[in-house]
């Protein structure tokens, strides 16, 4: 299936489904709000292949959304924090979270903190 670019869409929905609509995007957003910056806790959380981490993160970085600092050389890793635009995106988990638990037959919310927030 090939994947339509939204980039030049007159919609503001549109446009941000291109830095943030593909689901593995959401999800690492959901857990980067809740304060995860590790490659390995993403991995635990998502359960996803190293190799599909890699590029939604990538991604992510690339669309200005998390930003990647070295926080060791041997081995070399970094941490994944949110910027200003990534921080930005907490609302709107929020009000996904709330319609999932209404219409989406979830009782409540997931493990962990009731709601996305912003560090």
């Amino acid at each position: 299936m090939h994947r339509t670019c939204f980039k030049a869409m007159p919609c503001p929905i549109a446009r941000s489904l291109e830095k943030v609509g593909e689901w593995w995007s959401i999800l690492i957003l959901r857990d980067a709000c809740r304060g995860m910056t590790r490659f390995d806790e993403f991995q635990k959380s998502l359960g996803t292949s190293t190799n599909t981490l890699t590029r939604r993160l990538n991604a992510l970085v690339e669309q200005g959304l998390l930003e990647r600092r070295k926080y060791s050389d041997r081995p070399l890793r970094h941490d994944y924090l949110l910027t200003t635009a990534g921080r930005d995106v907490a609302p709107i988990l929020q009000a996904f979270m709330a319609w999932g638990i209404q219409h989406a037959g979830m009782a409540q919310g997931p493990p962990g903190p009731s709601h996305p927030t912003a560090h």
